[in-house]
């Protein structure tokens, strides 16, 4: 019936105006000129965009050909445009479609059909401080759609991207509420702060995990050094450009958009820990072993609790997610508005997560001139973790002992305590008691962007950006009365720490855009300047009321400290590229940063790139005889670029005073000391990258594939130098001492087809290899340790040779089952494990010279995967979709503290069942060693390599189901609605025998090195969209 009415329409227009051909589709109609046309001018002409599958298209540029008059298809595919003299052509565009002219003759031109184009090498990616062609695109350059993201169920982007990108690895901090995730692009090159920089709107951002998700349009990443080097200083880790929504010309009628999800999380996976019998029995004889009487905790068990204090404390949790947006507009202006709010509990009893965002964008134009303003609000509040010492509330709670009382009314707090020969541990229900132990974070981040743009000659714009941020922190800490048995406070105390940061950038760039036949050319020119203050504040005190949390109430104890600092960054910048024919092309870039952050003469760096493309496929000899290829390109580029990530003032010695000493005369003297060495010649970590890649497309844009391949080298690393302890205890001065490589290769492939109107469907490979090595250290510092466990041993070093956080431990060799065993293993008649027994672990005396010590640890492997892949999917059937991300890496360790800290049991704490599957005369194939309370052996050393596991892993990491209603069922009151259901973390397949192999840390030297991670969390959730 619509068919028939539109039809009859347009007959009816032919017949009182003018001369139409109507060529009728299989659906749509399709409306084109015959005749030509009068003067006449209409005030308003409107249509509706498809694709030949007969789907609205949404975002679809009309403009009115040689003029600035233009609209953009709303989410049903509609346009509008005012003031059309009658028979001007309309030109139709949008990516991935063949553009298409129109002549207006009619002020309702309806049902236009945009055909898919096999060259989709107009799409437009963003690049450093604008956009370009991506057949024009000479770098590594990665481009995600937001609708690929699977947003609606991820509460940060971080997780939403996990798996989407090429050479870009993301690891999730864990199953707490608000946990970001830590973002590496491209191996890690420095021993500093890694992160990329992020770039939201062109607004500078230490992270993208506190953005809604909503919000966002489109993210780029910049890979390689030829791309980023625009960003020079700031952009060694790579560049995550993101660009959120806008708004559209609706003639004055806003389209609001509003989402709900809710849904319930759990851990992935539980411990298997002792119950009461199984941990008496175990501490019983492994105490007997050494000749001790059994535990007081672990007799009369008929009179004692038996908890699983994993159930007690890990519980279904809810999470909820709402979005608003409204946007719309008119001619001249448009705008975006939208509100979000997140409420995550965590799984852990306790602790929660709370975020509310605001964005307001609003952009003007008419004719030349172009101004906006873009306003973004955020504001989180979490109760996190205790995080203190024994793993932190995790630890706590797998080694609790299964005996210890959950409450105890005649203890001071109420809760249960521990007695006896056993490890000092906090309560676990009382770590979650606000009475006991507060912990509360607020934050507040305001970022805005105000623009101005003139075009005084078509092609030559200027461009002024002025960015204000602000960012607000609170920290709070309050500690009450307790008594948990060996753990006791007798004294309230109070923690506040507050800090703030303000940043002001001007930016003014100059862009000149030109095609002269054959030859392109695009030139930007730009100076920036950044000017960045920080301020801390921390107080503390003891003896207040419980519940009167404020500082002025202590009556002891009472302290501040604080600082502040201020950094300035100036930068010129210049970009070239030129095109000829579209089929060789060449960029040319190079940005000067002068950084306050080094002393005068080191203060300012250059950070040039160039790279070429081929574009094979628009060669004559390829387009005549290979009708298959869409696209061919070669790329090749190199860059340099920079890191200036330290701490302000390294240049600059500063001295401590307060400091009191004797003076040999029984009197003390006021003294000081220097806080900080100078060191005036510190200056830029360098990274210069090669960088080859090709891209391909074929069988009508179906098949792509893109590859790369890149070598990143980074100099002069920024490291704190060790020296002696008699220069009175200041901090290690920063030097430029170290040089790491990356090398490495990745891919993605993908296939994407349309069976029929109703069927599609489309599936994506990811793959991304990359070898990490340190080629040279500082001779003052020839190595650095990491992963520190409990009694400070190491686990990691980071030394020239071999890769960034290598584990370093000392190799097992099976058990000694008799005491000619032990004999046997000794050098020189000596034995070199002198007090060993039957049962113990052998470890391998590596340097042969019959002592067990720290000159045995070997290389044992690396902490970052040799591969990591995904599997994208999508399959569209009528009004039904589906979607789905696998993920997982290869070749990569994890030393598992955890399973150290309850596997040894000389600790006193509940153990991990395998201690069940321990040595005895008749189980030479344990799990673990003899049970013995004092390990005269030291079975349970740290530095071996006992418990260092592969992190390799396949998870199905989302998966989910949609269903958009049909027009008939929406009762003319929605414009769109679509519900669905979705699963984050479904199922892991891996040997690590830990929580999960998501592990994780933001220290460089504690990569893969778990000690008492929270789980990994599984999220049900069900969700809906509406469009009003």
């Amino acid at each position: 019936m619509k068919q028939k009415t539109v039809f009859i329409s347009c007959l009816a227009m032919t017949l009182l105006s003018q001369a139409l051909v109507c060529k009728a589709a299989a659906s749509p109609l399709l409306v084109t000129q015959a005749v030509q046309q009068s003067s006449k001018t209409f005030p308003k002409v409107s249509g509706k965009i498809f694709d030949n599958a007969g789907e609205a298209i949404i975002g679809a540029s009309v403009v009115v050909k040689g003029t600035s008059n233009g609209s953009v298809t709303d989410l049903d595919g509609n346009y509008t445009l005012t003031d059309v003299p009658q028979g001007a052509t309309l030109v139709i565009s949008y990516v991935g479609y063949k553009s298409q002219e129109v002549v207006a003759n009619a002020t309702s031109l309806k049902n236009i059909i945009l055909l898919e184009d096999s060259k989709t090498l107009n799409e437009l990616v963003v690049i450093g401080y604008g956009t370009q062609r991506k057949a024009d695109l000479t770098g590594s350059v990665a481009n995600v759609d937001a609708t690929k993201l699977n947003t609606q169920s991820n509460s940060t982007i971080g997780q939403a991207l996990q798996g989407k990108i090429a050479g870009v690895d993301i690891v999730s901090q864990g199953g707490q509420p608000g946990s970001g995730s830590r973002i590496m692009v491209r191996g890690i090159g420095t021993l500093n702060n890694a992160s990329p920089l992020y770039i939201v709107d062109g607004m500078y951002m230490s992270g993208i995990d506190h953005i809604n998700p909503s919000d966002i349009q489109s993210i780029d990443v910049l890979k390689d050094a030829s791309s980023a080097a625009i960003y020079g200083s700031r952009a060694a880790n790579g560049v995550i450009i993101i660009t959120t929504k806008s708004g559209s010309n609706t003639e004055g009628v806003p389209t609001v958009n509003v989402s709900a999800n809710i849904g319930v999380s759990a851990p992935t996976k539980y411990l298997d820990v002792l119950n009461a019998s199984e941990w008496a029995a175990v501490t019983t004889e492994s105490r007997a072993a050494s000749g001790l009487k059994p535990l007081d905790m672990a007799l009369d068990l008929a009179s004692k609790e038996d908890n699983d204090w994993q159930d007690i404390m890990f519980n279904p949790a809810l999470m909820q997610n709402y979005n608003l947006s409204v946007q719309g507009g008119g001619k001249y202006s448009t705008y975006y508005n939208s509100f979000g709010y997140t409420n995550q509990d965590g799984v852990l009893k306790g602790t929660n997560f709370q975020r509310y965002t605001m964005q307001s964008k609003v952009d003007y134009k008419k004719g030349i001139v172009n101004v906006g303003t873009n306003i973004m609000l955020e504001y989180d509040k979490d109760k996190p973790m205790f995080g203190g010492i024994r793993g932190g509330m995790v630890g706590h709670t797998l080694q609790s002992i299964p005996t210890l009382s959950k409450y105890d009314s005649e203890r001071v707090g109420g809760f249960g305590g521990l007695y006896g020969d056993v490890v000092n541990l906090h309560h676990p229900l009382g770590l979650c008691d606000d009475n006991i132990l507060l912990r509360k974070n607020d934050n507040a981040k305001i970022y805005a962007n105000v623009y101005f743009s003139v075009e005084p000659i078509k092609g030559l714009k200027y461009k002024m950006n002025f960015t204000p941020n602000f960012q607000f922190y609170r920290h709070n800490e309050n500690k009450g009365l307790f008594d948990f048995g060996l753990d006791k406070n007798g004294i309230t105390q109070a923690t506040e720490q507050q800090s703030r940061s303000r940043s002001l950038l001007m930016e003014h760039l100059l862009t000149f855009d030109k095609q002269f036949g054959a030859h392109k050319i695009s030139l930007l020119a730009g100076y920036s300047y950044q000017d960045s203050k920080y301020r801390y504040l921390s107080g503390w005190g003891q003896g207040m009321t419980t519940g009167i949390w404020e500082l002025d109430a202590a009556v002891s104890g009472i302290g501040t400290s604080g600082n502040s600092s201020r950094s300035v960054l100036t930068s010129i910048l210049g970009r070239i590229f030129y095109s000829y024919q579209d089929r060789y092309l060449i960029t040319m870039t190079m940005r000067r940063d002068g950084s306050s952050k080094f002393a005068k003469g080191n203060r300012y760096g250059n950070f040039p790139s160039v790279s070429v493309g081929w574009n094979i496929a628009e060669e004559k000899f390829v387009k005549d005889h290979v009708d298959w290829l869409d696209q061919l390109k070669l790329r090749a580029g190199y860059g340099e670029l920079g890191n200036q990530e330290i701490s302000n003032y390294q240049y600059s010695s500063t001295v401590t005073t307060g400091i009191n000493y004797p003076n040999g005369r029984g009197e003390l003297l006021q003294g000081a000391f220097p806080k900080f060495f100078a060191n005036p010649d510190i200056k830029w970590e360098s990274t210069s990258m090669t960088n080859v890649g090709i891209d391909l497309m074929a069988l009508n844009n179906r098949l792509s594939l893109t590859m790369d391949y890149y070598v990143k080298n980074t100099k002069d690393i920024l490291l704190s130098v060790p020296i002696p302890i008699s220069t009175g205890g200041a901090n290690d001065p920063v030097k430029n001492a170290g040089k790491i490589r990356n090398k490495g290769f990745e891919f993605n492939l993908g296939w994407n087809d349309r069976l029929d109107k109703d069927f599609s469907y489309s599936v994506n490979a990811i793959g991304s290899f990359n070898k990490n090595e340190v080629v040279a250290m500082g001779s003052e510092s020839q190595f650095i340790t990491g992963g520190v466990v409990a009694g400070g041993t190491y686990t990691t070093k980071t030394l020239a040779g071999y890769p960034i956080a290598g584990f370093w431990l000392i190799p097992c060799d099976g058990y000694f089952n008799s005491q000619a065993d032990v004999q046997a293993h000794s050098k020189d008649g000596k034995l070199i494990q002198p007090s060993a027994e039957p049962g113990d672990i052998r470890f391998k005396d590596m340097n042969n010279d019959g002592i067990i010590n720290d000159e045995d640890r070997v290389y044992s492997g690396s902490p970052f995967p040799k591969f990591t892949y995904s599997l994208n999917g999508s399959v569209n059937y009528k009004n039904f979709d589906f979607s789905f991300t696998i993920q997982g890496v290869i070749g990569n360790k994890i030393y598992n503290a955890t399973r150290l800290e309850l596997e040894d049991v000389t600790r006193g704490t509940n153990y991990l069942s395998t201690v069940l599957n321990h040595w005895t005369e008749s189980n030479h194939n344990a799990k673990t060693p003899r049970l013995v309370w004092n390990d005269p052996n030291r079975n349970a050393r740290s530095e071996s390599d006992r418990f260092l596991e592969k992190g390799d892993y396949l998870r199905l990491r989302t998966v989910q189901l949609g269903y958009t209603l049909p027009e008939n069922c929406l009762l003319g009151f929605f414009q769109k609605a679509r519900v669905y259901a979705s699963v984050d973390n479904l199922f892991t397949i891996t040997g690590y025998t830990g929580y999960g192999p998501d592990v994780n840390s933001y220290s460089v030297y504690e990569r893969g090195f778990d000690d008492f991670i929270h789980p990994t969390n599984r999220t049900f959730m069900f969700g809906v969209n509406l469009t009003f």
